[in-house]
């Protein structure tokens, strides 16, 4: 069967990957878990083992990074908290031209969703891993400061954060998109929800010491609340998308409560329902892993030998872009794509690799 396939990639190499296309749409669907039928601290013990990343940037490099190539969408970076953006040139400093003066209403700096204090400070890991930072106006980060995230009961509620505003009353409409600040807590909008979650369960996991020394009440204060956003706000294209650019800049290893959301519920939420897990067919791979990089426009395939592979890049209707040659290891040249989702199929003759990936 093998030696017949192996036939099929070399003697029709587009119809067989058109083919496999549609198969791989068809079954995008298909759970997945990451270390199935491991729970609880033996759970967080593996994650912890096969996610740290070995590789970081430097502090000057993080906020560059991740304000230009992460965060980075129409020539904008937006707040995590409030939703305002703030314009981007190419040619400026990023982490200066968004702070400005820190005065105004748009100026942004870098949120810590562990805060500096509870165990991400510096000189420490987890203060320049990008999963749990975020862009924010300064003035809600400041605001923000250490408190844990919280359901916060609209009535208490002292001051509401949407785009440039900032209210001491109940907003009147679109009362979703509002972050809260209560002295003590502090509530996301609810689009972002699962997102600060995710972060949240991912620094715990992998910087558990950092965060005990610091503070080892800190996590179970807000523990209830993560578990309920992470089920009512799914992952979507955008945060898949983040947590593919950031492993570009840490060792390939990405946050795999992105990945597979069972993780939280085995680790941490025992009460949440069963949830469907994102396929991670193309991320478990010891031999092999494809790699696209989002702001560059480029492909790699890691391999530990060498070898020439042919890649071949479709569109959701099946349109072949691109058709390549390339040798592991080594990045493609720049690969213009409009915004839309893609599957590479890459082959050595033997082996083969179907992937998916997301251009905005």
């Amino acid at each position: 069967m093998y030696d017949f396939v192996k036939g099929i990639v070399k003697k029709n190499w587009l119809m067989f990957a058109c083919i496999l296309f549609f198969y791989f749409i068809n079954v995008a669907k298909i759970n997945a878990q990451l270390f199935p039928g491991l729970s609880g601290e033996d759970l967080a013990d593996a994650i912890r083992n096969e996610y740290t990343p070995s590789i970081l940037l430097n502090d000057t490099q993080v906020k560059d990074t991740l304000y230009a190539k992460v965060f980075f969408v129409n020539d904008s970076v937006r707040c995590i908290y409030s939703g305002l953006a703030h314009d981007l040139p190419q040619s400026v400093d990023p982490s200066q031209w968004l702070f400005g003066t820190g005065n105004e209403v748009e100026s942004i700096n870098l949120e810590h969703g562990w805060p500096q204090a509870k165990g991400a400070g510096e000189g420490t890991d987890g203060n320049m891993n990008m999963y749990h930072l975020f862009p924010s106006r300064v003035a809600i980060n400041s605001d923000r400061a250490d408190y844990p995230f919280a359901d916060i009961n609209d009535q208490s509620t002292q001051t509401w954060y949407y785009l440039g505003q900032e209210l001491s009353s109940i907003p009147s409409m679109n009362i979703d998109a509002y972050s809260e600040f209560d002295p003590g807590f502090f509530e996301p909008r609810e689009s972002v929800k699962g997102d600060i979650a995710r972060a949240m369960f991912y620094f715990w996991t992998i910087y558990r010491d950092d965060a005990i020394a610091a503070d080892p009440t800190y996590f179970e204060q807000q523990r209830s609340y993560l578990c309920q956003w992470h089920e009512e706000d799914p992952v979507d294209d955008f945060e898949m998308l983040r947590n593919e650019r950031i492993a570009v800049y840490q060792g390939g290893k990405m946050n795999p409560f992105i990945l597979d959301c069972s993780l939280a519920e085995r680790a941490y939420c025992p009460l949440n329902p069963d949830c469907l897990s994102v396929p991670v067919q193309d991320v478990r791979n010891d031999n092999y892993k494809f790699i696209f990089d989002p702001f560059l426009q480029r492909i790699q395939i890691v391999s530990g030998d060498h070898q020439l592979w042919k890649v071949i890049i479709a569109n959701l209707e099946g349109r072949v872009i691109y058709s390549l040659s390339l040798e592991s290891n080594n990045w493609s040249q720049d690969i213009q794509l409009v915004p839309g989702l893609y599957a590479a199929y890459s082959t050595d003759g033997g082996e083969m690799i179907v992937s998916k990936f997301l251009k905005l």
